[in-house]
């Protein structure tokens, strides 16, 4: 057929033909613009998803660190108030060192003023001395029954209620108290979520810190406050006075003082005395001997013996004046003995010098606003999958994200090696990846 025939042929089409031809192209438009309508609702549904799910993660991220910095601060408490502890065992060690101080300086002025009684114009002067020792020794003892008593009493002093202020901040890190911080932190950010600490199956966190009860623990703990005595009450508090010439019977003075704890920890021991020795042969040999003693005090706290028992510093070399200072021992019972502080759990320590335990946190999103398209897989290796059997029929959306506690001087401290320890206030807290163990735990509560 020639193109001229064809053109007579299109002439020949009733019009109602060629307005059903034009029609069938708006089928087609129309279709398009569906199939565009639902690539688009399609694009806004998931990008819907994936904020929610981002926003569910930050959420579960935020908590755990937030868990995990309350964590830390705890730690940091207990060295603050390990080290307040400390500082009250030093005190009541000082308390009972003045007082001995003060009653052996006491007897050594009443001694001098009983002898000056035979020399007139010294007799005034040493009678004052004599008085005004007596009034220090006063002051002494008056603070130190005050002082022993408000520091040292169990169960109502201030270093119990250290302690007990330590054990209720441990328990808040625990289970429901650490459970409530996260939850409250989810909280915050949508009134929706929801949000909770796993159970630890390596229990690392329960394992971390313990109150040290066995004698190698309070051995350590004593070590570190006998370092951190004053010279004056560590002692020795010792002198001798004189020509120590063997076999000349020549008289030395020998001051003699210390302050010593017990070996079962329970008791400070405090002693000062003076007293006139001479050497003098006996036999084939020359000995020591004291002949005079001179001035004697002693005080003690703790488990009450009325005598000095000491020989630490020398203080055994004047054996007559400790008996003495025996007979005349402050006693203050109330006193409990080496405290018993919270510190790290060494035997179960995985790693002794940077113990860093993990927590998981699990958050949760009301199932309405979850999209099914992400009901299969872990979305940047955090998100769990959806909880389908919610009593609503919508889908929950999970997310899982963990942190954890370590201990790092500051960085703008001296440089060196520490390692961790109760006794400084070093812990912090940082976001860590989820262990396998946390994973199997949160999706025990997904599915």
């Amino acid at each position: 057929m020639s193109i001229a025939s064809l053109h007579a042929a299109r002439a020949a089409a009733s019009p109602g033909t060629r307005r059903r031809q034009r029609g069938q192209a708006l089928v087609v438009a129309l279709g398009l613009l569906l199939a565009g309508g639902a690539m688009l609702h399609a694009m806004f549904s998931a990008g819907r998803v994936a904020a929610a799910k981002q926003r569910l993660v930050d959420t579960a991220d935020a908590a755990a660190w937030s868990t995990a910095l309350w964590r830390a601060r705890v730690l940091n408490y207990h060295a603050y108030s390990n080290r307040a502890i400390l500082a009250n065992e030093v005190a009541i060690a000082q308390a009972v060192t003045l007082l001995s101080w003060s009653k052996y300086f006491e007897q050594l002025a009443r001694n001098a003023a009983t002898v000056g009684t035979v020399i007139p114009p010294a007799r005034v002067v040493l009678e004052g001395i004599a008085e005004t020792a007596t009034l220090a020794r006063e002051a002494a003892e008056l603070a130190a029954t005050l002082e022993i008593a408000a520091r040292g009493a169990e169960g109502v002093g201030y270093r119990a209620i250290l302690q007990a202020s330590q054990e209720i901040l441990q328990l808040s890190t625990q289970g429901f108290g650490a459970s409530m911080v996260a939850a409250e932190v989810a909280r915050a950010n949508d009134p929706s979520y929801f949000a909770w600490v796993l159970p630890d199956p390596s229990r690392e966190w329960l394992e971390l810190t313990h109150r040290a009860e066995s004698d190698a623990e309070r051995g350590r703990f004593a070590d570190l406050v006998r370092a951190s005595l004053d010279p004056f009450t560590a002692g020795p508090r010792s002198a001798n006075v004189g020509l120590p010439i063997p076999c000349l019977g020549i008289p030395v003075l020998r001051k003699r003082g210390a302050t010593m704890l017990s070996a079962d920890l329970e008791r400070w021991e405090a002693v000062d005395t003076l007293s006139v020795h001479v050497n003098r042969p006996r036999g084939l040999r020359c000995r020591d001997s004291e002949v005079l003693p001179l001035g004697w005090g002693a005080a003690e706290a703790g488990t009450e013996l009325d005598a000095v028992t000491g020989t630490e510093r020398g203080v055994a070399d004047n054996p007559s004046a400790n008996a003495l200072a025996g007979t005349t021992m402050s006693s203050f019972p109330v006193y409990s003995g080496i405290a018993r502080v919270r510190e790290l759990d060494y035997e179960r320590l995985a790693d002794r010098r940077f113990p860093s335990p993990v927590l998981a946190v699990l958050a949760r999103q009301p199932g309405e606003a979850v999209a099914t398209s992400m009901a299969r897989g872990l979305a940047a290796g955090r998100m769990l999958p959806p909880d389908a059997s919610a009593g609503d029929g919508a889908p929950h959306l999970w997310a899982l994200s963990a942190a954890q506690v370590y201990f790092r001087r500051p960085v703008d401290a001296p440089a060196r090696i520490e390692y961790a320890s109760l006794f400084n206030p070093y812990w912090q807290a940082r976001l860590a990846p989820p262990t396998a163990a946390h994973r199997a735990v949160a999706l025990g509560y997904v599915r």
